[in-house]
């Protein structure tokens, strides 16, 4: 199955905007419940509307986004990816394996129009228990993407990580899980923690180990650190076999915080030449 809907001669440039619990987290911290429906579709068509010509794609999730942005807000052209998974776990990862939003099926992401699915999953591969389930649930819903026909980008993301110095071991790790069940493309984390880890050298050989591991494609995700934190990450990822981003708060997380009469500019000034030029890592 190919994922030419969200790439473009390979590379993917990706616009990720298919947040939910978390961007209500982002924009009320003190009282996310206060954040309506219309003021997380708002900022998306703002977001989509003036970004997504300028990417290879968009991460969009059936609340907010689908339908509501596929009324001419997303470009004709600019493929979308349509995020499966119910929310909940972010606070209680361990509290039950990965799930479809209720109401939604893989079936319901191909008929949308999505270029590909998307199923992000809590994984620790040194919880044992908890990890055989996710694996065991992930492979499931994988077998139904191809059922229906319809590729999955997969995001198996670690949660809890008191030890910085364990995450390259945990990322590698989760790779090589995932990698043998041959997703479509895995969305993974940078595999060390920038903020404990300046060596570049370190850096490019912990991506190589991915690369190593990976006969599919891989992005990058970006978190919620800095951009400039970010673009150096990922030139590191590219350099050393990614295969692109998809980049969310670290991209655009100024424009969702800033009042709604200033984000137009922002989005312009800082945004906009931000994707741009991560665009640019990739040629």
């Amino acid at each position: 199955m190919s994922l030419d809907g969200i790439s473009d001669g390979g590379r993917f440039g990706v616009l990720a905007i298919d947040h939910r619990d978390s961007l209500r987290a982002v924009l009320a911290p003190e009282d996310p419940d206060s954040v309506s429906t219309e003021d997380i579709t708002d900022l998306k068509r703002e977001l989509v509307g003036a970004l997504a010509a300028g990417a290879t794609g968009v991460m969009l999730e059936p609340e907010y986004s689908i339908p509501q942005l596929l009324d001419g807000t997303l470009p004709d052209g600019v493929g979308f990816t349509a995020a499966l998974e119910a929310q909940g776990y972010a606070s209680d990862p361990e509290a039950g394996a990965v799930e479809l939003l209720e109401g939604w099926s893989v079936a319901a992401a191909a008929a949308s129009g999505a270029a590909a699915a998307k199923l992000l999953a809590f994984y620790r591969p040194d919880r044992p228990g908890h990890a055989a389930a996710q694996e065991e649930a992930v492979a499931a819903i994988l077998a139904e993407c191809r059922r229906v026909g319809i590729p999955l980008v997969l995001e198996p993301l670690f949660y809890g990580l008191d030890d910085p110095s364990a995450r390259r071991r945990l990322v590698v790790k989760t790779v090589e899980r995932f990698a043998a069940m041959d997703p479509h493309l895995l969305k993974l984390p940078f595999p060390v923690d920038p903020a404990h880890e300046p060596d570049g050298a370190v850096w490019a050989g912990a991506c190589a180990e991915i690369s190593e591991r990976c006969h599919m494609p891989w992005t990058l995700l970006s978190g919620g650190g800095s951009y400039e934190s970010y673009r150096d990450q990922l030139m590191a990822a590219v350099s050393a076999g990614c295969s692109g981003f998809m980049a969310g708060r670290a991209l655009w997380g100024e424009a969702a915080l800033a009042p709604p009469a200033d984000r137009s500019s922002i989005i312009a000034e800082v945004v906009a030449p931000r994707l741009a030029e991560l665009r640019s890592l990739l040629a």
